[in-house]
């Protein structure tokens, strides 16, 4: 999602405010707020130009109306939102409402805190209902039967490449599939200054949550269907690592990692022309295009090993328990959001794609994929993308496949020690939280 969605899924750091200056009072049943407004904080982890988005819409919002004051904090980076909003919730300093957490899979752990409220209640009437998302969309924010979030945007990936390398190259096609991926990939290969694409590499959410595209394509899965086992050091998850780490041995894959807290990697592998094709969202084809030229940068669906995959990422937001004001107050506000009108601009702006149905059929989005066909392959995608599984355990299942897979792709293990690393400290954390 989102370099955010990740992991997705990101983008240049803005200015983070300390956690000790961000408690709302809402635990504590504070209603604050002046002139009878009902004040709300909200906690959310976007940066660069999303973080200027959410302060213009929010902005928008407290000016066309006269009942609700919503006070916009960035809390954390979206590897450390999670583990910073549980330490602020259990001391009673945390927000009214969180919007856009951009690690849903993680949520089972913010939720065992007692303190997210379930959204049953205000679901079953309003203008946001239960019908207004896909099922694959409200299973990112269901756990142990209740909802408790619901995503507020989302975002999948494909590969973004240089259309005048490919021309130099010869290739007058995009792959269809991995193979022809990698067999492009040694055409546009120009020793140690130029490389046919950069891989995810490094720790963190991004490479699993890409990796796990590859799984699929392969035939894997990451769990079983109860997700009580760890599956992905199957044969097809040798296959998917392998993928990868073939074009790395051979010298066609950028070598290092570019990952940090603010980028998936893909941006600087492409603007500095390292690479001719790397994986990444469309929120990253503005800053891309401003240094190649939008004229040079094409997008294609990530090609399957044996089927086309995709990895669906969710920026989802849900309310805190406080009082019944301030929880009223952050529904209102979360519909507005969810709205397709603000949604649509939002998504425009953002390079997100719409959460809900309606926003689909808004005439403004319809307006802007038309006038913008590179969104075409990242909208396809979603036709049979899929999503990780929200369960607690999620995190240190993540993290243990995420070590692992770094290590295999600097070469360091092969990738069937490094899957059945991951799976043994996978399924521990698996076995430990169903006791």
């Amino acid at each position: 999602m989102r370099k955010r969605l990740l992991g997705v899924t990101a983008l240049a750091v803005g200015a983070a405010l300390a956690l000790s200056g961000c408690s709302g009072g809402s635990v504590t049943g504070n209603s604050g707020g002046s002139g009878g407004k009902t004040t709300i904080t909200v906690w959310h982890n976007y940066t660069g130009p999303q973080a200027t988005e959410v302060k213009k819409l929010i902005d928008e919002y407290n000016a066309s109306q006269d009942k609700i004051e919503v006070q916009p904090q960035y809390a954390a980076s979206s590897d450390q939102f999670d583990a910073k909003l549980i330490n602020a919730l259990k001391n009673d300093t945390g927000p009214d409402m969180v919007l856009g957490d951009s690690t849903p899979q993680q949520t089972g752990e913010v939720i065992q805190t007692g303190k997210v409220l379930p959204l049953e209640d205000y679901l079953s009437g309003g203008d946001i209902t239960k019908d207004s998302f896909t099922e694959g969309m409200l299973s990112t924010g269901e756990f142990d039967g209740k909802q408790y979030t619901l995503p507020t945007d989302i975002g999948d990936y494909a590969v973004v490449y240089n259309k005048e390398m490919f021309k130099e190259a010869g290739i007058t096609d995009t792959p269809t599939t991995w193979a022809e991926l990698a067999d492009d990939a040694k055409k546009l290969t120009k020793g140690t200054t130029q490389y046919g694409a950069y891989l995810p590499i490094g720790t963190g959410e991004w490479p699993v949550f890409t990796w796990q595209s590859m799984l699929w394509g392969a035939g894997g899965d990451f769990l079983n269907e109860d997700n009580t086992k760890v599956e992905f050091n199957s044969d097809a998850g040798v296959k998917a690592l392998t993928a990868w780490t073939d074009m790395l041995k051979d010298g066609t894959a950028y070598p290092q990692s570019l990952l940090t807290t603010s980028t998936n990697g893909a941006v600087p592998a492409l603007t500095s022309k390292k690479a001719a094709m790397a994986i990444t969202g469309a929120y990253d084809l503005s800053t891309i295009d401003s240094t190649l030229g939008k004229d040079n940068v094409g997008v294609f669906a990530l090609p399957g090993i044996e089927k086309p995959a995709m990895n669906l990422g969710t920026n989802n937001s849900y309310l805190i328990k406080t009082t019944k004001a301030k929880q009223d107050a952050s529904w209102k506000f979360m519909q507005w959001w969810l709205s397709p009108e603000t949604e649509a601009k939002w998504d425009i702006a953002t390079g997100l794609l719409p959460a809900n149905k309606a926003t689909s059929d808004n005439e403004t989005w319809k307006k802007y994929l038309d006038d913008n066909p590179r969104l075409k392959a990242f909208a396809d995608e979603l036709e049979y993308a899929k999503a990780r599984p929200s369960i607690t355990a999620y995190g240190e299942v993540s993290a243990a496949l995420s070590t692992q897979l770094q290590s295999a792709m600097l070469l360091k293990t092969s990738p069937k020690d490094a899957l059945d690393a991951a799976a043994e400290k996978a399924q521990a954390a698996l076995d430990s939280a169903s006791k």
